[in-house]
């Protein structure tokens, strides 16, 4: 028996809480854009953040919550 590997992955994560370090760098940013798309189940997403570059860890998630999706 085959499975679907597109099922296989929403189905792993369903109910499951995550847990993201380098949230703020591109393939964190891809990682949160592709589990919101593609697992709705998904409980809840935690990222690890830090202050860099001037900017605090609440401007530096509104940077990405303002992020266009493609």
């Amino acid at each position: 028996m085959t499975t679907d590997p597109a099922k296989s992955i929403p189905a792993f994560y369903a109910g499951q809480s995550i847990f993201l370090t380098g949230a703020t760098g591109f393939l964190g940013k891809v990682f949160i854009e592709k589990v919101l798309r593609s697992c709705p189940d998904v409980r809840e997403i935690f990222l690890l953040m830090r202050p860099k570059k001037g900017l605090n860890i609440n401007e530096r998630l509104e940077e990405i919550l303002n992020l266009p999706v493609s």
